[in-house]
């Protein structure tokens, strides 16, 4: 599995550019706001509680300049007063098949940086399992209720403020301020060397208010407030310890960290491991209770589930359906399924002629016409595909809305070819001369004779079951006369920007397929990149499909609001109409899934996040 099944870090070059436009325009801080399935049955699902927030506490760092990777030597943080263990030392192994690129999540997006980030960063919130949003480095959740959030009507504005807690300390034992905040803001914001993150663009400003008191500006409602430096990107940095003068994206503590969490780096050996030792000092009495963590590389997939199996692993980050069938019978080792799914295998539909963005000017002679889509979705059997496929873990899913607490009433789109070759009739696609692939014959954009041909593609890092389903695919579309050519194209390629050829972004493409959905428990942002008509312009957002629908703008508008009943409304009158024009079809939901041995307790998949979310609470049972 790999979190970054999107194009995220073209996304967020495009973003970091209205950033430094817009703090050269003002000569400040950013404005203008842009835009970002129930599992079934595995073997011994564990599910955990949410943790007790984190904070931390002391032990000396010595801070090594930045290499391509860091180099096993001394500590990076060597508690030099960590008393001997009583006993012999706890340690798990967790096995991953890449090094994180860094401590931050923000840069790359690996799920890897993320992974190893919240073992030692604490940022304002996290978001557990449930998608529920509990304080970190907060001392509590700010709310209307609490006085701490103000909203400006006259001017749709509104300032928040955020309480640290004063009980938590740098492993250096420095406190952890309010200066720390706005440090790591001006630092990601600076027009030189920071970089985009959601939430951003609709940041104006922050004020330290006292030592553990800020405020940030915002210049619209903005209801994802709460996960502004929170989440599983949320890191907040040491000011006297980061060098501001090598900037946010290529400085030294992201990959030599000051710990503020549970855990600190003992070492690191490129291409092999990461060993972290447990922070003394943490702010949480009693945890963490596991001494060592060793993060591993292990490339083959194979080896990191014999590893597991036969235990010299005790973690497998992101275990995939295969890997998940394959442990159901293993008696040492247990697998965690997240409550909701957040990836949705879906269509990816080009309303453009291939090879363009406009699909006014120069409309899909299929595709443009929302009957063929409607036909297309007809004729999947998304149950085939999962039990052939996937093993069954493919929860089928066919709306954007189908996660708390923004669950919409869409009915599941039935499978049916026969009403799908009727759709094509009527929309103008017959098959006089019988030769299985339909023509046009009174069709909306295409020339009379036109066989209805079209490519169909995958990309091609995620692998053999992404595979299958586009063959599967393309065998259902063919029974029902749209013949589909199967090719599959490097992700770099497919989501690079349109001045390096991107597939999606220069249009040259008929129909793509792949997984996507939304992180956290706002699905606004992805809504806004995704689907509405500002997205539809090239390099300007993910709407690569370039459906316009003036309705769906402005009920996107109106999401904006902190009222979570009328958002609900909103957003199920939109699931409406994304169900009838069929932008993109949902197909089904791919795991979010965990394995681990059964020595360890505590451990939760977190679609908001990766596994070690709650890793202060994770324990040893024998």
């Amino acid at each position: 599995m790999n979190w970054q099944r999107r194009p995220q870090t073209a996304t967020r070059w495009f973003f970091f550019t209205l950033l430094i436009v817009s703090l050269a325009a003002c000569g400040t801080t950013p404005a203008s706001p842009t835009a970002q399935p129930a599992p079934t049955s595995a073997p011994a699902i564990a599910p955990t509680a949410a943790p007790t927030q984190p904070p931390p506490t002391e032990a000396a760092p010595t801070q090594a300049p930045p290499t391509a990777a860091p180099t096993e030597a001394a500590p990076t943080q060597a508690p030099a007063t960590q008393p001997a263990a009583a006993g012999a030392e706890s340690t798990i192994t967790i096995v991953i098949p890449e090094d994180p690129p860094s401590f931050d999540p923000i840069i790359n997006d690996t799920g890897y940086d993320a992974l190893v980030k919240n073992m030692v960063l604490l940022g304002l919130t996290g978001i557990d399992a449930d998608g529920k949003i509990y304080p970190q480095l907060a001392a509590e959740l700010p709310t209307e209720a609490n006085g701490d959030v103000v909203i400006n009507q006259d001017k749709s504005t509104m300032d928040v403020t955020w309480k640290l807690r004063t009980d938590v300390n740098w492993a250096d034992g420095e406190p952890v301020t309010a200066d720390d905040v706005v440090f790591t803001y001006q630092a990601i914001t600076d027009p030189k060397n920071g970089t985009w993150t959601e939430g951003l663009d609709y940041v104006t400003g922050m004020d330290k208010v006292d030592d553990h008191t800020v405020v940030i500006h915002f210049n619209a409602i903005y209801p994802s407030y709460q996960t502004f430096f929170g989440g599983v990107h949320g890191a907040i940095w040491p000011k006297h310890y980061c060098k501001a003068d090598q900037g946010f994206i290529a400085w030294d503590c992201a990959r030599t960290p000051l710990s503020d969490g549970p855990y600190m780096l003992k070492d690191w050996v490129a291409g092999d491991h990461l060993t972290l030792v447990k922070n003394p000092k943490y702010y949480q009495a009693g945890k963490p209770q596991i001494d060592k963590i060793i993060v591993k590389t292990v490339p083959d997939a194979s080896v990191r589930e014999t590893m597991l199996k036969q235990g010299d692993a005790d973690v497998i980050m992101w275990t995939t359906e295969q890997i998940v069938n394959d442990l159901a019978a293993d008696p040492n080792v247990k697998v965690s399924v997240a409550p909701t799914s957040r990836f949705v295998m879906r269509l990816f539909m080009n309303l453009a002629a291939k090879g363009s963005t406009d699909p006014d000017k120069n409309p899909n002679p299929f595709l443009k016409d929302v009957r063929v889509r409607q036909a297309i979705r007809m004729a999947i059997d998304v149950d085939a595909i999962s039990k052939a496929v996937w093993h069954g873990y493919g929860a089928p899913v066919w709306t954007e809305f189908h996660r708390p607490p923004y669950q919409c009433d869409i009915a599941r789109p039935k499978y049916d070819p026969e009403a799908a070759k009727a759709l094509l009739e009527k929309a103008g696609w017959t098959d006089p001369k019988g030769t299985g692939v339909r023509e046009c014959h009174g069709c909306q954009n295409a020339k009379a004779g036109e066989q209805m041909k079209m490519d169909l593609n995958i990309y091609s890092e995620y692998g053999e079951p992404l595979q299958l389903t586009q063959q599967l695919i393309g065998e259902m579309l063919g029974k029902v006369g749209i013949q589909v050519e199967l090719s599959s194209i490097q992700g770099s390629v497919m989501w690079a920007d349109s001045a390096s050829g991107g597939t999606e972004q220069t249009g040259n493409f008929n129909i793509d397929l792949y997984d996507d959905g939304y992180k956290g428990t706002d699905p606004a942002p992805y809504l806004r990149q995704y689907y509405s008509s500002a997205s539809a312009v090239p390099d300007q957002g993910w709407n690569v499909g370039r459906w316009k629908n003036a309705e769906f703008d402005a009920l996107l508008e109106q999401t904006n609001t902190l009222d979570e009943q009328k958002r609900k409304e909103v957003f199920c009158q939109m699931a409406k109409i994304l169900d009838n024009e069929v932008p993109e079809i949902l197909l089904f939901a791919t795991i979010n899934a965990d394995a681990y041995s059964t020595r360890l307790a505590g451990i939760q998949s977190n679609i908001n996040d990766v596994v070690s979310w709650n890793i202060a609470d994770w324990t040893l049972t024998k």
